[in-house]
C-alpha cells in the first residue's frame, strides 16, 4: 500500500489525485490492489486550497473518487461519507472497492 499526504502533485492534492493514485500507482506500476491511506488530516485539508472542497461530503467524495481508500487522523469520512453517497457525489461501488483493497487479502 501507500500513504497520500498533504502536498499537491501537478496542482492536485495528493489524496485527491487520480493521476498519482490510480494512473501511476495502480495502473503504471501494476498494483491495482494497492491500499492507499491518507496521512493524518490530509482529507480534512481538502476543505482548503488547492482543492477547496465546499463541504465535508465533497471532501470525502473527492478523495474516494480519486483513489484514497482510508482516512486517518480526522473524521471527515466518519461524519460525511454516507452523506456524499446519498447526495450522489460518490457511489456505494467506490466505497466497496476501497473497503476491498484495505480488508481483503491480496
Amino acid at each position: 500500500g501507500a500513504m497520500c499526504a498533504y502536498n499537491a502533485v501537478n496542482g492536485a492534492p495528493a489524496c485527491a489525485n487520480d493521476w498519482l493514485l490510480n494512473r501511476v500507482l495502480r495502473r503504471r506500476w501494476r498494483r491495482p490492489d494497492a491500499h492507499i491511506a491518507s496521512d493524518c488530516d490530509a482529507i480534512a485539508n481538502l476543505l482548503g486550497p488547492p482543492a477547496n472542497a465546499s463541504t465535508g461530503a465533497a471532501a470525502a467524495a473527492l478523495a474516494l473518487n480519486n483513489g484514497a481508500d482510508l482516512e486517518t487522523g480526522s473524521t471527515v469520512w466518519d461524519e460525511h461519507l454516507l452523506r456524499a453517497v446519498d447526495a450522489g457525489l460518490t457511489s456505494e461501488a467506490n466505497v466497496t472497492a476501497a473497503w476491498r483493497r484495505g480488508y481483503l487479502p491480496h
